[in-house]
């Protein structure tokens, strides 16, 4: 009896351990990641959100992600940005993207359950930085609304590869 309560003891420990080596491991590629809330779930058109980056490598390559939250209230199954980047000592690029939030079926993409869910959405690997300062990048809403209802928030990511 108490051997086998042992034996529990002992593998309640190792998963825990497991758990917690799993959990802290898969975020160790992360090199940047900012979303910014849009209240009450509306996102005018004219607004960007800024993330700023600090570039120190413009040798290592990254893999660039879009995250987005959308609420199932949301009229479409994809969305459009614009998104500006402002290189350090001057000039910019311009992207638009698309990004699909639901099946053509209807079912939401993404993590979450009730109401709301939150997409991590692959854009580009291999993206190097051409040279070493501050990147400014606004992401803007471009689904030609005025007021775009039901995303909650929108960010950037960047993992090392």
């Amino acid at each position: 009896m108490k051997n086998n309560f042992c034996n529990k003891l002992k593998l309640a420990a190792v998963t825990g351990l497991l758990s917690i080596l799993l959990f802290s491991s898969c975020d160790r590629d992360k090199f940047f990641d900012e979303s910014l809330s849009l209240p009450s779930d509306k996102w005018p058109a004219e607004e960007a959100l800024v993330f700023n980056l600090n570039i120190e490598d413009t040798i290592s390559a990254y893999r660039f992600f879009i995250n987005v939250r959308n609420s199932t209230s949301y009229e479409y199954n994809n969305i459009f940005f614009f998104l500006t980047t402002e290189y350090p000592g001057g000039g910019f690029s311009q992207d638009t993207i698309e990004c699909q939030l639901a099946e053509k079926d209807g079912s939401w993409l993404g993590r979450g359950t009730g109401s709301y869910r939150d997409n991590r959405i692959f854009i580009r690997e291999n993206l190097v930085f051409p040279r070493k300062g501050n990147y400014r990048l606004s992401l803007r809403q471009a689904m030609r609304e005025e007021v775009l209802t039901g995303i909650s928030e929108a960010g950037l990511r960047l993992e090392k590869q």
